[in-house]
């Protein structure tokens, strides 16, 4: 997720995905990613760690961690933007939305989810990948 113009604007057209580019440009967005970034932050802060961990050295591993992080953060990322349309589609307030922003926002939804799977396969392989290098195995 480069950013929110190419994520959304991608993921959706029209007027929803005007109305998430609003929310990602709001301060409730950018508390929760804040808070996100603190946590995700603390979990991958350094901490002290022999410098070689099985065959892997430090610098492979700190090269995989940041990999693992941006993964992270663009998991993050898009649970917040799937709690936030889950919000938006409370029965009350979906008869008061124009009927093509509902459409945008199921569509959007499924492309969030889509993406998320996306992400989900490539952590695992990642996973695998990581593995493997402190097995000291070739990697594929």
């Amino acid at each position: 997720m480069k950013s929110g113009k190419y994520f959304l604007g991608g993921l959706i057209r029209g007027s929803g995905g005007k109305a998430l580019k609003a929310f990602m440009k709001s301060d409730i967005y950018k508390e929760l990613k804040g808070d996100m970034m603190k946590k995700v932050n603390k979990l991958y802060s350094r901490r002290e760690m022999p410098r070689v961990v099985g065959k892997a050295t430090a610098k492979q591993r700190d090269t995989f961690l940041k990999g693992l992080k941006t993964l992270d953060v663009k998991q993050q990322k898009a649970n917040i933007i799937d709690k936030a349309m889950d919000a938006g589609r409370i029965v009350g307030v979906n008869k008061k939305i124009p009927r093509q922003m509902q459409a945008a926002l199921l569509r959007a939804k499924r492309n969030i989810n889509k993406y998320q799977k996306k992400i989900e396969r490539e952590g695992k392989a990642y996973l695998i990948k990581g593995e493997r290098m402190i097995k000291g195995k070739r990697d594929n």
